[in-house]
């Protein structure tokens, strides 16, 4: 992909998709969902890949996104 960014997702660092339900997914992670598909892109509607995203290794809070509609990074 041309949009491949730099990740890190529980400590291991790669080189991933622009999204980041795909990210996870790359990981080996299992993170429910229903709204999207590859072929469809994002909708965001089910709220089902809902996690909470920091933003760095100092953010203690992080927030709560969609997986499919969060860029990586």
């Amino acid at each position: 992909m041309a949009d491949d960014l730099m990740s890190r997702i529980d400590s291991y660092q790669r080189r991933t998709p622009s999204r980041l339900l795909l990210c996870v997914s790359l990981a080996r992670i299992h993170l429910p969902y229903f709204c999207w598909h590859p072929a469809m892109g994002s909708v965001g509607a089910c709220r089902q890949c809902a996690v909470k995203h920091f933003k760095d290794e100092k953010d203690t809070r992080g927030k709560l996104v969609m997986a499919c509609m969060t860029a990586c990074g």
